[in-house]
């Protein structure tokens, strides 16, 4: 039997009862830690600005097999009441891209799930997963005052439009295969990143047709709303 881990739990900021917990017992994120809190409260405060919480547990840990390999860092939301983070430190240039670009970008759009979960869900079906990761993009432009990320623009017109027109065929289905939409299907052709484009591209059409709104204020509206 393997010996059991003793994790470092700490928890170092509580706002609005937004938590965050760093692990850190094998100590590799120890130099940043300072830096993950900041990048944390002055993230939640913008967002709190924005939007409120019944309460959700932020955990953020080093381990790089559960990271985005072109940003050195990843997140989940298990419920509206957890999210994970997960940093790869020996990401290049670590500092530069990982926390200053990105943590408080994905922050932002794990956020997003959590209170969208908190009033109608993520969903159980293909459209109502894209569009709250499209929503969750959005939010994130819309804090972070930053352009789309790589995954939302990962297909060109044609693409979206072929794409789309597959989707639809699936938009009901409570069966259908969320990694294959949304991270590819060499076997059944669909490209890298899929759901996350179509997703976005679904809420751009929206925010087209009601340019009054934000995302900000579209958590708890109801997926069906956006394709009509």
């Amino acid at each position: 039997m393997l010996p059991l881990l003793r994790l470092e739990l700490k928890k170092s900021s509580v706002r609005n009862n937004i938590n965050l917990h760093i692990l850190n017992a094998a100590g590799r994120l120890t130099p940043y830690i300072d830096k993950i809190e900041n990048i944390f409260d002055k993230t939640v405060a913008k967002v709190l600005e924005k939007t409120s919480f019944l309460g959700t547990d932020v955990v953020i840990s080093e381990f790089a097999e559960d990271t985005i390999p072109e940003l050195g860092i990843g997140g989940r939301t298990y419920g509206p009441d957890l999210i994970f983070i997960c940093l790869d430190a020996k990401f290049p240039d670590f500092i530069n891209k990982t926390l200053n670009e990105e943590l408080s970008r994905t922050i932002v759009h794990e956020l997003s799930h959590a209170v969208r979960g908190q009033t109608i869900g993520y969903g159980e079906t293909l459209l109502k997963a894209l569009i709250s990761e499209g929503l969750a993009d959005h939010f994130d432009m819309e804090i972070n005052e930053k352009g789309p990320h790589l995954w939302d623009i990962v297909l060109n017109e044609d693409q979206i439009k072929e794409m789309k027109s597959r989707a639809k065929k699936e938009y009901n289905d409570k069966k259908y295969n969320h990694n294959e939409w949304f991270f590819g299907s060499k076997e059944k052709k669909i490209p890298r990143w899929t759901g996350y484009s179509l997703g976005f591209n679904l809420i751009v059409e929206y925010l087209k047709k009601n340019p009054s709104k934000k995302a900000s204020q579209l958590h708890n509206v109801k997926a069906e709303e956006f394709i009509k």
